[in-house]
């Protein structure tokens, strides 16, 4: 087959000379500039690529056509289905935004959306631009500015604090490999972050804690990680964003006398930012297990999973740090296993007595089940996760702040606008309801995306009809006791 046609998707015009390269060769040359950089192609631009297919597949059936994209092949085969492209040039098309709005133009409104693949090793954007791309000179305005073809949304990684012995993993390959590993180990079949994601508790499922033996500890105001123990010096940690950190200097023996490390152990957890009378102290909240020592401990109860987290990992980390086996001090930060009670105790949790304890944030309440797989938080004042888009109206001064959820074009919400919030345009933003408006609550600089359409609609359904604390409390207690729980 010959190429008869040649699709010019960037957004520059140095690449080719459509002239010499194609026109001359009788090859037709159509241009089609993409913005790019976290934008996906517009209705106008999509409808125009589908006709120019469609027009050139009409009267050259036997000829090829080639697409030209500097994001991989982002861009391209909008008019395929993503199945069978996805088996055709592997691993797919692996931006999320490009995805959600191929689904949203040609889809039907039941369609369930499609994740993402991770990028594949070959793809350039980490990579720092080479010194003779950056002494290139071109010709038209567009060309002048600085090349960014290498940059993406989550190519700096931030912890959640910044310690010497916490650093982003830099290869591809490297995180790929853990990123596989997390996810097989907890039976996740997608790209994404494979730890259990909570759910608000309203008035529509707040029955479910009744029908299992739910534990309940506090809410604490920190970080989700998950945590790989692959070995001696090998611990990386795992956010909800996907993005890898090794651990340095943190040691989980196999015993009290530090003879052999864990290995293949993958725990969950948070970390949290203790204050000890001004003074900062770091820590990281055990909560949950999945696999210890290469064994699926991830379906055993509740019960037992915290007495592994308790006696073989903490405590045993404990002792060798009392025989000296592990110098405390030299480590980012310590490692607890976070307290989980009997569901009559949620009272006892809620009370000013037992917060004015917890020496870090207290933001709610989860609830957690031994065998059950659902997972409630709860808290009084609920709040959605947005990401900022700051627009101004047309004809005017004036800017509207407005508030998106994850996959949607239009809008969920909006808030006020005021200068504050220029810092955080295009970022995710946690924001509460009060008096039938949204306000910032904090910027959440460790997300990448904000609150899925159903999170944000029943946080919404939360908000109208609220679980508040002493009706949390009542309806515990009244069934309890009609229940003998």
């Amino acid at each position: 087959k010959n190429l008869g046609l040649v699709i010019d998707l960037t957004n520059t015009k140095r690449y080719y000379r459509s002239d010499i390269e194609f026109i001359q060769k009788n090859i037709h040359y159509e241009k089609l500039s993409c913005q790019g950089h976290n934008e996906a192609p517009s209705d106008e631009q999509i409808d125009f690529f589908i006709q120019i297919c469609h027009d050139f597949i009409n009267t050259n059936p036997n000829d090829i056509i080639g697409v030209h994209c500097t994001h991989g092949f982002n861009r391209t085969g909008i008019n395929v289905a993503i199945d069978l492209f996805a088996a055709a040039r592997s691993p797919g098309i692996y931006k999320q935004d490009y995805l959600d709005k191929l689904i949203e133009k040609f889809s039907t409104k039941n369609f369930i959306s499609i994740l993402a693949p991770l990028r594949p090793v070959w793809c350039l954007e980490n990579k720092i631009v080479t010194l003779n791309e950056k002494k290139r000179k071109y010709n038209d305005k567009d060309d002048q500015k600085p090349n960014k073809v290498f940059h993406q949304q989550n190519s700096n990684p931030v912890f959640a604090v910044d310690l010497i012995d916490v650093k982003p993993i830099c290869f591809q390959s490297i995180i790929d490999n853990i990123r596989l590993k997390c996810q097989q180990m907890c039976g996740w079949n997608r790209s994404t972050f494979p730890g259990s994601q909570p759910v608000s508790m309203d008035y529509t499922n707040y029955q479910t804690i009744f029908l299992s033996p739910y534990m309940v500890s506090w809410k604490a105001d920190g970080t989700r990680y998950m945590m790989l123990i692959e070995s001696e010096n090998k611990i990386y940690m795992l956010d909800r964003n996907n993005d890898v950190f090794q651990i340095n200097h943190l040691y989980f023996p196999k015993d009290s006398d530090c003879t052999r490390h864990l290995t293949n152990t993958l725990i969950d957890g948070e970390f949290v930012i203790d204050n000890d009378h001004g003074i900062k102290i770091y820590r990281y909240l055990v909560y949950d297990i999945v696999i210890y020592e290469n064994e699926n401990v991830g379906q055993r109860s509740f019960t037992e999973r915290l007495d592994i987290i308790r006696h073989s990992i903490v405590n045993i980390r404990n002792e060798a740090i009392a025989k000296g086996h592990i110098n405390k001090s030299l480590e980012p930060f310590s490692i607890r296993n976070k307290e989980f009670w009997d569901l009559s105790t949620t009272s006892k949790l809620l009370s000013p007595a037992f917060q004015s304890k917890i020496s870090h944030g207290c933001d709610g309440l989860p609830y957690h089940s031994g065998r059950s797989t659902h997972v409630f938080k709860w808290k009084e004042n609920n709040t959605i996760d947005f990401r900022l888009q700051i627009r101004q109206t047309r004809g005017s001064q004036e800017k509207n702040a407005l508030l998106y959820v994850h996959g949607m074009s239009k809008p969920f919400a909006s808030m006020r606008y005021s200068p504050e919030l220029d810092q955080y345009k295009n970022q995710i933003i946690e924001c509460y309801y009060h008096s039938g408006e949204w306000y910032l609550y904090r910027h959440r600089p460790d997300k990448l995306y904000p609150n899925a359409l159903t999170t944000a609609d029943g946080v919404t359904t939360a908000i109208k009809r609220p679980i508040t604390k002493d009706i949390l409390c009542s309806l515990i207690e009244e069934n309890i006791a009609f229940n003998n729980y």
